[in-house]
């Protein structure tokens, strides 16, 4: 944000470190330990692991020895990059961070303020249903009204195997999907044929909702091992919140894209009703971890800081 008096921003930015001490406390009560991740990544590493993020968007950096670097533009790359090679067995780790993320823009170059927490080292379901319910309370300890939207890269990526996309094929359907583009979605879908799974990419756009509409809509559209999967993980993880009276709070979109490809099993994304940028994002990930090393379970979400306080600033909550 930008202000025209010395005073305000220095009070903006006293608001900031309070908010940002106002959730590591909570992080910290929930045994999260701090973590520092470095500011640099190797170019070629990241793009190689992130291949849906485009390559103009980096912020590049020249070493003294002439390879390229990046200023990170997303955190949880980084740190798994740094623990996966000297991964031990059984080891669990709850780790919390505060940082900026740095992306290119017509703009120019943004600085983004990011928290985040990162669950590693723990397969069984808990895993999943502690970070969500973590994610709930975050938004929860700032506003009564808000959303988390939950989904699953295993249903839409078992759906997109399908097909033979070329690359760009393959894009274009990804960026209809995400803009959540329904009529043009449809008529690009029917060059492939008129086979049961082209159907049902069709209509991803229109399976959102509680988890038993989510159920109701998909049950008579063609469903491969894959995607019976994701619906099922969903299902274990929403009657879990069912139980503890949080599934109010979370709706159902099978069609979610996240930012970043390295995504496998549920993703969501959190939502207060004046914004229209997410407040959290986050996912599961084991398979960008095996990309630098074993495969290791992990889950975790970042909260976009910068959007939370301006939110809660410019209506005076804060």
């Amino acid at each position: 944000m930008k202000f025209l008096r010395i005073q305000d921003e220095i009070e903006f930015s006293e608001k900031r470190y309070k908010l940002k001490r106002d959730i590591e406390n909570l992080l910290l009560s929930k045994d999260y330990k701090n973590i520092e991740p470095s500011i640099f990544e190797d170019y070629e590493e990241f793009i190689s692991v992130n291949k849906r993020v485009e390559k103009n968007t980096t912020v590049k950096v020249l070493n003294g020895n002439g390879k390229i670097s990046i200023l990170r533009p997303d955190v949880t790359t980084n740190l798994i990059r740094n623990f996966a090679s000297k991964w031990e067995e059984n080891l669990k780790l709850k780790l919390f961070y505060y940082s900026k993320i740095f992306k290119n823009s017509k703009l120019g170059t943004k600085e983004v303020r990011q928290m985040g927490i990162e669950y590693l080292g723990e397969k069984e379901i808990k895993a999943d249903v502690e970070v969500i319910n973590l994610a709930l309370t975050v938004l929860s300890k700032y506003r009564e009204n808000y959303i988390l939207e939950m989904g699953s890269s295993d249903f839409l990526n078992g759906l997109l195997r399908e097909f033979y996309f070329s690359e760009d094929e393959y894009k274009k359907i990804i960026e209809l999907i995400y803009r959540k583009n329904s009529d043009d979605l449809k008529i690009y879908v029917s060059q492939f044929g008129r086979i049961e799974a082209a159907e049902t990419l069709k209509n991803i756009l229109e399976v959102q909702g509680s988890y038993k509409e989510v159920k109701s809509i998909i049950k008579n559209m063609y469903l491969n091992k894959q995607m019976k999967k994701g619906i099922e993980e969903l299902g274990i993880i929403n009657n879990y919140l069912e139980k503890t009276g949080l599934a109010d709070w979370i709706q159902y979109d099978l069609s979610m894209i996240a930012e970043f490809g390295y995504y496998a099993g549920v993703i969501f994304k959190g939502y207060f009703s004046d914004s229209n940028r997410e407040i959290i994002k986050g996912g599961r990930y084991d398979s960008l971890t095996q990309e630098f090393g074993d495969r290791i379970p992990a889950i975790g979400f970042s909260i976009e800081l910068d959007e939370l306080l301006k939110v809660l600033y410019r209506k005076g909550e804060i």
